[in-house]
């Protein structure tokens, strides 16, 4: 029995792993559960911004968890996972369902044309990531939502230029906080 949208809750929305399984946000419940939201899988900064905070996970306390999500590009999804070594699920949300309950949406043509957004893409060009393919989702803004154990927003930051993440002990510091 599926639910109607208007009764569907946060942990009732459908993701698919970049093999094509189908799974819910909610499999994923945890104390806190943190999701970077990438503006696709192909974008270099998202790319090496997921990298890193994967290879750091175990800085966060024990019942916590860290998943990435993006709009598509479930093939770039698999290379972050299979070449890169990526071992923290890697979800696409092609309604972009976990974006809107963040309240993380498109970046502006302003946004976009950042000096500093282009530094970004460099700076990940400098660290070994190649260019992939721009899929439909390239205007999506990159953004962290961290949800507590019922699948409430904690804390969301909302990116302003391209590769506009927070600083990993920013991250960290703020899940780690009593009332984070």
């Amino acid at each position: 029995m599926t639910s109607s949208p208007s009764s569907e809750t946060t942990a009732d929305i459908g993701l698919f792993d970049p093999d094509g399984g189908a799974t819910t946000l909610g499999a994923f419940q945890a104390d806190r559960l943190i999701v970077i939201l990438v503006r696709y899988f192909g974008c270099l900064p998202c790319q090496e911004y997921v990298r890193d905070l994967d290879r750091r996970f175990g800085r966060f306390p024990n019942g916590n968890r860290v998943i990435a999500v993006g709009g598509s590009a479930d093939y770039q999804a698999r290379w972050l996972r299979d070449v890169k070594g990526v071992a923290m699920p890697l979800l696409l949300d092609p309604d972009q369902r976990v974006r809107a309950v963040a309240g993380v949406g498109d970046l502006t043509t302003r946004q976009m044309s950042r000096f500093r957004g282009a530094g970004n893409y460099l700076r990940s060009i400098a660290h070994g990531f190649r260019p992939q393919v721009p899929t439909a989702d390239m205007k999506e803004a990159p953004g962290i939502v961290v949800f507590d154990a019922d699948f409430a927003v904690q804390w969301v930051h909302r990116g302003e230029m391209l590769g506009d993440y927070p600083p990993l002990e920013t991250v960290i510091e703020r899940v780690n906080a009593p009332n984070a």
